[in-house]
């Protein structure tokens, strides 16, 4: 039973690979027929389709931190901090000191996350 099952995730998932690289491929032609904007952002709209250009930004955290209180306003505006867990320290705060731990998870939600199938070849 879980052989056949094995063999049909295997199956799907090169069906899948399949399909995605077909499916950029596709896209990279139709991009071809366009000039990206200048700024290297914007929109192409058409009938049947359209096409956005965007920039991915990011930041040097450490420079930024290092000099963020020099900032004027305006330019600490232009940033968002985002509070993420570091779980090593949060299970090393779990082990090795309870109360800090105890705190710490007040201000964290835990729920489960998708299982994931792994297949080794």
């Amino acid at each position: 039973m879980i052989a056949n099952l094995i063999a049909e995730l295997r199956k799907a998932k090169a069906l899948e690979e399949k399909a995605k690289n077909d499916r950029l491929d596709v896209e990279n032609k139709i991009l071809a027929l366009y000039a990206k904007p200048v700024s290297n952002e914007g929109t192409h709209n058409d009938e049947e389709f359209s096409i956005t250009w965007k920039l991915t930004r990011s930041v040097d955290t450490e420079k930024l931190s290092a000099v963020f209180d020099q900032l004027g306003a305006n330019v600490q505006k232009a940033f968002r901090w985002k509070p993420e867990v570091d779980l090593k320290q949060l299970r090393g705060l779990q082990e090795l000191d309870e109360p800090s731990y105890i705190k710490a998870a007040e201000f964290i939600t835990s729920k489960p996350a998708k299982p994931s199938v792994t297949l080794k070849d």
